[in-house]
């Protein structure tokens, strides 16, 4: 998709077009959709949704490669090594603002109605604060030191960069749950390509900053031009419906167990590159950057199937199985072809960088594609976990397979190099999936028979129903 989807008339509809009006009947969707029932000639939700989200994912990784290809090619390994470094931070600052609302949203906006336009709002003011704080935290505490300048304009763009990258990261969520998915791609593809072309232009005029400023400011510009287009055309202008007492509580506890998950997810994908740069260098980073971002967008891919399956079951329950059905098939061909691409051709994969990041960068990468199928168990799991709002145990998981395979690689740093990471990570997601593998199979099990199926897919919910159960 080359552009924005055209609108009706001069404002925005009282509800996304697709969208299902919360009522106390049937649940038909606007224009007399019929749940569980595919219009001739068009793909099912989860499947459009799925597609585009990985397709999105796929591009934005290759364009994301190609940058740092052009990077290495004209900047020295250690430029390139600090730049990485910072934007490793600022994502990793921006994955932990973001509050892991794209799965809130994902849960609650298809049926959120005339609330659809508060809830976004309030998301993004409790990210940005999050955002300042945690940037401005992290300035102070200095652990920037060595590769953020420390002229004030270099601190006040890393600030910027952090709150705009978290509600950039939103907006990928906000879009798939308004049943918008086709301007996931279009929007971060225009980023990605424009960070490329702005790489050469910039290197000749501030080649000290150039790297980061070009991963910057088309960032910055999509975010702005994106966040309009959703506030002013997708939702709702009369949303200043409060929430109900009892779902406001409901999703105050969704929420918490998906923000402890959040933290923990992206430390998980987000520390590891800071951690090599701070234990072994910038030419270290360097090199496990890339095969690093290559296996973080392989556990995207992942989790673009997760969110189009939550979006899909949330708006019609009662095709649980032929949800779930879909979700499983697409789950596999990417574990199957990440796995074998990963694993088969790292090497390949990294030489356009050069021999030196091939050489020193393809073992871990190999390592990363390994881990790849047990991530699809656990991501699975957390699929029923949100649709049954029911995220500690899961919280409890993860965080104790975080803390082995952050402790464990950073153990091994020192001695293994910068492949004790990617062996620290399979080891880790290798028991968590084991652990989780029987519940998972319950879950599958309950859905199929139908004397057993659980709530979410018997009936579909709107945001103003009762939300118990989300321990």
């Amino acid at each position: 998709m080359n552009g924005l989807p055209p609108t009706t008339g001069t404002g925005p509809p009282a509800c996304p077009p697709e969208v299902a009006e919360p009522s106390g009947g049937a649940g038909v969707a606007r224009g007399g959709a019929v749940p569980g029932v595919v219009p001739s000639g068009r793909r099912p939700l989860l499947v459009r949704t799925a597609v585009a989200l990985m397709s999105s994912t796929v591009a934005s990784a290759a364009l994301g490669f190609l940058f740092w290809v052009v990077a290495a090619r004209w900047f020295p390994t250690e430029a390139v090594g600090r730049a990485s470094g910072v934007v490793a931070s600022m994502s990793l600052l921006a994955g932990l603002a973001q509050l892991n609302l794209t799965s809130l949203y994902a849960r609650f906006l298809p049926g959120a109605g005339a609330r659809t336009r508060r809830l976004v709002l309030v998301g993004y003011g409790a990210s940005a604060a999050m955002s300042l704080a945690l940037a401005v935290g992290f300035l102070a505490l200095g652990l920037g030191s060595g590769l953020i300048g420390d002229r004030p304009v270099h601190r006040l763009v890393f600030v910027v960069a952090v709150l705009a990258s978290a509600i950039f990261f939103i907006q990928d969520g906000v879009l798939a749950a308004l049943r918008r998915p086709g301007l996931v791609p279009a929007k971060n593809i225009l980023a990605s390509g424009a960070k490329l072309a702005l790489l050469p232009l910039l290197a000749g005029v501030v080649a000290g900053d150039g790297v980061l400023l070009a991963w910057v400011l088309p960032m910055l510009v999509t975010m702005l031009v994106t966040n309009w287009w959703i506030l002013a055309r997708l939702t709702p202008r009369v949303g200043t419906v409060p929430l109900p007492g009892r779902a406001r509580h409901g999703m105050t506890s969704f929420a918490s167990a998906e923000y402890v998950t959040g933290l923990v997810n992206n430390a998980v994908a987000f520390l590891p590159p800071v951690l090599v740069a701070h234990a072994l260098g910038a030419t270290a980073s360097a090199y496990f950057y890339v095969p690093w971002t290559i296996g973080v967008a392989g556990t995207t891919l992942l989790w673009n199937v997760v969110i189009s399956f939550v979006v899909a079951a949330s708006s019609d329950g009662a095709e649980a199985r032929v949800h779930v059905r879909r979700a499983l098939v697409l789950v596999g061909l990417v574990v199957g072809a990440g796995a074998v691409t990963l694993g088969g051709a790292a090497g390949a994969l990294l030489a356009p960088l050069g021999g030196q990041y091939a050489a020193h960068g393809a073992d871990a990468l190999r390592l990363i594609g390994l881990s790849l199928p047990f991530t699809g168990v656990i991501l699975l799991y957390a699929a029923f976990a949100i649709m049954e709002k029911r995220m500690w145990r899961m919280v409890l998981v993860q965080s104790t397979a975080a803390l082995l395979f952050l402790g464990g690689g950073w153990y091994g740093l020192p001695r293994l190099g910068i492949v004790a990471p990617a062996v620290a990570l399979l080891l880790a997601q290798a028991a968590t999936a084991l652990v989780l593998l029987p519940g998972l199979r319950r879950r599958l099990r309950a859905v199929v028979a139908p004397q057993h199926r659980p709530a979410w897919a018997v009936r579909p919910e709107t945001v103003a129903a009762p939300l118990g159960g989300s321990t």
